[in-house]
């Protein structure tokens, strides 16, 4: 549903309308948190292996 570019009719695309962009600004949003590059303090050092 994010990335439909266009809904041919008309009456659906009306009623879609109403709740898409809150959903999409919401999906953008979490996925820009997901794409964030932690912190130093955020990053958990593995030990070394070997």
């Amino acid at each position: 549903m994010a990335l439909a570019h266009t809904i041919e009719s008309k009456v659906e695309a009306a009623y879609r309308r109403g709740d898409l962009f809150e959903k999409r600004r919401r999906l953008v949003t979490d996925w820009a948190r997901f794409c964030e590059v932690p912190s130093a303090e955020e990053v958990v050092p593995l030990p070394a292996v070997g």
